[in-house]
């Protein structure tokens, strides 16, 4: 194996455990927002001790749905980054024409495949957009209760966290947007 081929094959190893941490990371902070969520939502009735203070509370949770676009961004680099050096490697190792393998069916390709917002089955497909849109769903309905269970305190002040709100979503919308787009894969040759 030639000395270019080892580099190629760390960085994909690498890119490959870079790409296994940001899961493990997402499904950590996810964990974390729901314990949140739960947690306040549990102490609703005491909420009101902590005045207009209980306009905060969803911020936490915008900044989780902050980060998770930037995981989702993250993994459509990472997924680009190896399928494009799978390609290299296979290529190295048997050329694409004449293959006796299918390579539709192994390595990131074959994930990227069944789990791809853009490439997998109909069915798969609606169950990823139920997991986004709803997590998305709960937070905006959660900020909403939070706003009313505050605006008592805050009176006509309530405008202020209100359009902060608002103004965040809609950065973290468009920020979606580009990290669901920069799944698409098909530029690269992908799935």
């Amino acid at each position: 194996m030639s000395d270019r081929l080892h580099v190629l094959t760390a960085i994909y190893q690498s890119d490959r455990a870079d790409r296994s941490s940001t899961l493990t990371v997402s499904l950590a902070t996810m964990g974390a927002a729901v314990t949140y969520l739960v947690g306040t939502i549990a102490f609703y009735d005491k909420l009101d001790l902590l005045g207009w203070a209980i306009s905060l509370l969803p911020f936490p949770l915008v900044c989780v749905l902050a980060f998770q676009a930037q995981l989702v961004n993250l993994a459509g680099v990472r997924a680009r980054s190896i399928l494009t050096l799978e390609q290299v490697l296979l290529d190295a190792v048997e050329p694409a024409t004449g293959s006796t393998l299918d390579r539709t069916a192994i390595g990131v390709t074959a994930s990227e495949r069944a789990l791809n917002l853009h490439t997998a089955v109909r069915w798969q497909r609606a169950a990823i957009l139920i997991a986004y849109v709803g997590v998305g769903l709960i937070d905006v309905l959660y900020i909403v209760l939070m706003l009313i269970k505050a605006a008592p305190y805050l009176d006509g002040w309530i405008a202020v966290p209100a359009t902060a709100y608002g103004v965040l979503l809609v950065v973290i919308s468009l920020a979606w947007r580009h990290s669901v787009a920069n799944l698409d894969l098909g530029a690269i040759g992908g799935p």
